[in-house]
């Protein structure tokens, strides 16, 4: 392993919306513009790695020249001032390998590999999956556990191939939440001097006392404050403190205010989380990619009162007119 691929994602991982119009077509000035804007607000290599074609990207919809684009944009806004990432969602290795070469070539420093998912891979299959991109590419991989989708709703990574992992010298981090809390915990726990866990479960402070050395953040992009907030309790291991701004300002009022019947979490994808969040915080990104679903109506209403209620907004300094 040599060059980008030595280091590891620590701190946020901030999953970058994709700006669109009406007509899907991409918005690539408003997306230079909004991670100048993060970088100029204090999202720098100390707090952590911004991430495009991710989740809340909408990844999994994009085109092939489409995913490109936002790999040179992100590339380009950024140069070396903070780690960067790039979402690889493919069922063929070969077209996952494919873009894990132009991500390296274009200075991009991690990609967010998730497994394949058509009918349902075993774990040597999946292990086949990181180690044909581990092998064709020299960038960092941070592996991304998806227990909500498939292969298989309710499949985590195991202990044995975790095992296996480790011997992938481009896997730094674990991307990693899971329905099995007790196991979560127990796999960061076993393989913290091995990989960067960034927790995705955000269960308080559970992951970080265990050895987790980041998370996954998507409210700092309209309010990056509140991420170098978290990241500061994070690091400095004020995990009693930690716990008590996160029930305060979202477990608590969530619960209280949306409840599942009005939460975005049953959808074909991300976009509709991201649309509804952002739109409710006062950034306007556009419509999700189809078909996926826009909130609107009651449910978008439930989420703006949580916005307001659960002091969210105080921490919000995104001003849409920077477009203009």
């Amino acid at each position: 392993m040599s060059g980008k691929s030595n280091q590891k994602p620590r701190g946020a991982l901030l999953s970058l919306p994709t700006f669109k119009d009406s007509e899907f077509n991409l918005l690539l000035d408003r997306q230079r513009i909004h991670i100048k804007w993060l970088l100029d607000n204090g999202f720098t290599k100390d707090v952590g790695t911004l991430a495009i074609a991710g989740g809340m990207g909408e990844g999994y919809f994009l085109e092939d020249e489409e995913w490109r684009s936002l790999v040179d944009t992100l590339a380009s806004e950024t140069g070396d001032s903070v780690p960067t990432c790039v979402g690889i969602y493919e069922m063929s290795a070969r077209a996952a390998a494919k873009k894990a070469q132009y991500a390296a070539a274009a200075g991009i420093d991690f990609v967010q590999l998730t497994p394949p998912h058509y009918l349902l891979p075993n774990e040597d299959e999946i292990f086949a999956h990181y180690k044909y991109v581990n092998d064709s590419a020299e960038v960092g991989i941070i592996s991304y556990n998806t227990p909500w989708a498939m292969p298989n709703p309710g499949y985590e990574f195991s202990r044995a191939l975790f095992e296996r992992f480790a011997d992938l010298e481009n896997m730094v981090g674990i991307k990693w939440s899971g329905f099995n809390v007790k196991h979560v915990l127990q796999m960061i726990r076993l393989f913290k001097d091995r990989f960067n866990f960034l927790d995705n479960n955000r269960i308080f402070s559970h992951g970080a006392r265990m050895g987790s050395v980041g998370f996954t953040e998507f409210y700092g992009n309209v309010a990056p404050r509140l991420t170098i907030k978290l990241w500061d309790l994070y690091r400095n291991k004020l995990y009693n403190e930690l716990d008590e701004f996160e029930l305060k300002l979202e477990f608590e009022p969530e619960i209280k205010l949306i409840g599942p019947t009005k939460s975005p979490a049953n959808f074909m994808g991300e976009g509709t989380a991201s649309n509804m969040i952002l739109s409710a915080m006062g950034m306007d990104i556009g419509p999700p990619f189809p078909a996926q679903l826009k909130i609107e109506g009651e449910n978008l209403a439930a989420y703006r009162q949580f916005v307001e209620k659960s002091g969210l907004i105080e921490w919000v300094d995104w001003d849409q007119n920077i477009f203009n």
